[in-house]
């Protein structure tokens, strides 16, 4: 009889309850970081597409100059990138959207390799 009512009975235990609490703590604890960076991710990818589209310019004259000796300067690369500003010691860039900028160094082309843009550092 005893095991008729106990079989009976429908629902968590204590401890079931308290593990399912521990597992939802560690699950906020891992996404409330993640979440506040957000912006600070979104500016940084930002800026390394920048970088990237700055890598490509520099690749396609680099190449116009090898096929055509076209010359280029380092204005001609930096000139109109879409929401970016590239300081005029081509040391910094910055965002029109985000407060972050990114530290740079540019090696200049020769003979056999185009110029190479590569950030150093992020800043604000």
């Amino acid at each position: 009889m005893v095991d008729g009512i106990l079989s009976d009975q429908k629902g968590f235990t204590l401890l079931e309850i308290v593990v399912v609490f521990i597992i939802l703590g560690i699950l906020i604890a891992v996404a409330i970081p993640k979440f506040f960076h957000m912006p600070e991710d979104a500016a940084e990818s930002s800026l390394k597409t920048a970088v990237v589209e700055l890598n490509a310019r520099e690749n396609l004259a680099w190449g116009r100059w090898k096929s055509d000796k076209v010359n280029y300067t380092v204005n001609d690369i930096k000139s109109n990138l879409q929401g970016f500003i590239v300081s005029n010691d081509n040391t910094l860039i910055s965002s029109y959207s985000f407060k972050r900028k990114a530290v740079v160094s540019r090696t200049p082309p020769t003979g056999d390799t185009p110029g190479r843009w590569v950030i150093i550092q992020f800043t604000y």
